[in-house]
Formats: structure tokens, C-alpha cells, sequence
């Protein structure tokens, strides 16, 4: 059976959970892995992207300002990325979309600043439909199957929201990770594939940045990942 289109009409939509949730998919430059190994000479960030009725569908590429290929992530998944401790910006955008020549805006672009330490594990969740371009915005579940999304057009609104020690969804993580498929990247590939599209990576980082700047002073320490958020890997 077709899957329904999700609230093409209204800046603000509201639709069925069951209806609007789509099946994962495996992205380009993506493998399955059980692997749950972390290295202790670098930073461990991983990405959630937790099936909800406001997911956009697709796949999101996940980049670095240096122009470092992290991963791409589908609805349904976690991505754990080795990288270097330190800061850095990360960047997003859906990948899928732009091979379909969609225009992005900014409100489609999440970033995050995370400035990591080695031996450490952050985790960062993919949020659709919750914020606007300047943070979060009020949300209201409409019986127990609707909740509210927020679009501007026919985009709908993306996020990385850091999840902390101090998060109120940090006793949720143990479920949350184990209900996602765990998939890692193929670097190398992804590597070659940003490297011959630097335009779009360029196009992107730059919206990402202008976003992190103009974001609302509450919303820029959810948008941000400090060292001490990260869980120590055990002795």
C-alpha cells in the first residue's frame, strides 16, 4: 500500500504516527555493524535518529566544517562516528533531497558544536519537526496517535539536540539505542563522494553556521556539546 503524503498544505501540520512513519532504509556509504568497540584515542559521537510522525523521510548526510565525511543516517537507526577530539562543528542535510535538486533552507539544516574529548561517548538525536530556525518551539500531542509539526513551505524543520547526563530524555537513552539499528560508515567512500561535492557540502555548511548563530540564547546550549557531556568509556 502507498504511504500518504505527510501535510503538504499548512506551515503547521498535524498527522497520524502510523501513517506517516517510514520504514528504515540503508543509505549510500552505510553498513550494518554490532560492533559496540570504542577507541579510546579518539571521541565517540552517536547519532539517533528515532522513528516519530514528523521524520521527512529519506536520508540525512552528516558532515564536519572541516569538510570530514561523518555518515549518512536513515529513520530507525544510530550512527556512532569516531572523531578527533577537539571542536568542531557538525553539519546536516537531507541527502536524498538534494539529489532531487530540493532547495534547502534553513530551517532543514541542524548543527551542532561539540567540543570532544578522547575515550569519551556523546549522543546527539535528530529532531524533526520540533524547532524552528531560531530553536524549539511549544509543542502539543493531539490525543495519543497526532502530535504537531512545524514546516515552513513543504520543508520540515530539523535539529541535532544534544543528549547529556542533564538531558530530561537521558533516562530514556538504554531503550531509545536499543530499539535502533546500529550501522557505521564506509569513510573512505563517503570521503571521495563530499570531496566531488564540495558546492553542496560548502552551500550547507554555511546555512548551518548562519543557523547556529541566530539561534535563540535557550536554544544554543541544546544545540551544543560540551566535554563533560560525554560518558567515559569503562576502565
Amino acid at each position: 500500500m502507498k504511504r500518504p503524503a505527510c501535510c503538504p498544505w499548512s506551515l503547521v501540520c498535524i498527522f497520524t504516527l502510523a501513517a506517516c512513519t517510514p520504514a528504515t532504509t540503508r543509505p549510500p556509504f552505510t553498513q550494518p555493524s554490532a560492533s559496540t568497540a570504542r577507541d579510546p584515542h579518539v571521541a565517540t559521537v552517536v547519532f539517533l535518529w528515532p522513528s516519530t510522525s514528523c521524520d521527512t523521510g529519506g536520508y540525512y548526510t552528516l558532515a564536519a566544517d572541516d569538510g570530514k565525511f561523518i555518515g549518512n543516517i536513515a529513520a530507525g537507526s544510530q550512527l556512532a562516528v569516531p572523531l578527533a577530539a577537539g571542536d568542531h562543528t557538525l553539519v546536516g542535510w537531507n541527502g536524498s533531497r538534494v539529489e532531487g535538486d530540493d532547495a534547502a533552507s534553513m530551517v532543514s539544516v541542524p548543527v551542532m558544536h561539540a567540543t570532544l574529548e578522547a575515550g569519551r561517548t556523546y549522543y546527539v538525536r535528530l529532531a524533526f519537526g520540533e524547532w524552528d530556525d531560531k530553536g524549539p518551539r511549544q509543542m502539543h500531542m493531539i490525543r495519543t496517535a497526532r502530535r504537531v509539526c512545524f514546516r515552513i513551505g513543504n520543508v520540515m524543520s530539523t535539529a541535532m539536540v544534544a543528549l547529556t547526563p542533564t538531558s530530561d530524555e537521558w533516562s530514556e537513552l538504554p531503550s531509545l539505542t536499543s530499539e535502533l539499528q546500529t550501522t557505521s560508515s564506509d569513510a573512505a567512500a563517503g570521503q571521495s563522494w563530499l570531496d566531488a561535492n564540495q558546492t553542496t557540502f560548502a552551500s550547507h555548511r554555511d546555512l548551518a553556521k548562519a543557523r547556529f548563530d541566530g539561534l535563540r540564547a535557550q536554544a544554543k546550549p541544546l544545540a551544543t556539546l560540551q566535554v563533560t557531556d560525554g560518558v567515559a568509556a569503562p576502565q
